[in-house]
């Protein structure tokens, strides 16, 4: 069976360095195609697939056509349509196939997942690994922290300079400092006199703010 080569890119705004590889069969796809050309009001659209709690072992998966990618997703071309997914999703999609089958007694779509410490009989549910819940956890502090840093970025800038998240691993935040807040004297006192204490008042998720050069 041969698969369909997929790229990945972001969405405008989202920050880059996010693993996510998706795999879809040739079957999995044609059939995604064949649901897009159904319905004229679904031109254009892509496919957006997703976990959400719940199911027999705690995540189950989510399939559905989208009109355009959100503002935090990863955007995966296909050959004829893109795939979203949600950047704090991608820890537990990374490196996902999908299949297409059909029985006589049942049709649908099928997924094995590098994530998965556990799938139930039905194939659309899946205990996630701790290292991929852990993974997830930190993508979603990061979407947070993100728009945190939207609120704190005009006290640096009003001074001349700026931050950048560079990860968030475990409730620490690293950022790098540029413009006028980079190499100066002040930098660690910015670091936790402002970053870190808005931070913390805003999210108390994270444990403490670091400086990498």
């Amino acid at each position: 069976m041969t698969t369909s080569s997929m790229t990945t890119r972001t969405a405008p705004g989202v920050p880059t360095g996010t693993e996510l590889a998706i795999e879809l069969t040739d079957r999995a796809a044609r059939r995604v195609r064949s649901l897009l050309d159904s319905d004229a009001a679904t031109a254009g659209f892509g496919l957006r697939i997703g976990v959400e709690a719940g199911g027999c072992s705690g995540y189950q998966y989510s399939l559905a056509l989208a009109p355009e990618a959100g503002p935090e997703d990863l955007v995966v071309g296909q050959d004829g349509f893109e795939v979203f997914v949600s950047r704090t999703m991608a820890p537990l999609l990374h490196g996902v196939r999908i299949d297409y089958v059909e029985s006589l007694t049942s049709s649908g779509f099928t997924f094995s997942n590098p994530n998965a410490s556990d799938s139930c009989g039905c194939g659309n549910s899946f205990a996630a690994t701790a290292a991929a819940e852990q993974s997830a956890a930190d993508a979603a502090l990061r979407a947070l922290v993100e728009q945190a840093m939207a609120d704190i970025r005009p006290y640096l800038q009003r001074d001349g300079g700026d931050a950048t998240v560079v990860s968030v691993v475990d409730g620490v935040v690293s950022v790098r400092l540029t413009g006028a807040c980079g190499g100066c004297s002040m930098a660690s006192g910015t670091v936790t006199g402002v970053i870190e204490r808005r931070l913390k008042e805003l999210l108390p998720e994270v444990r403490r703010v670091t400086l990498v050069p």
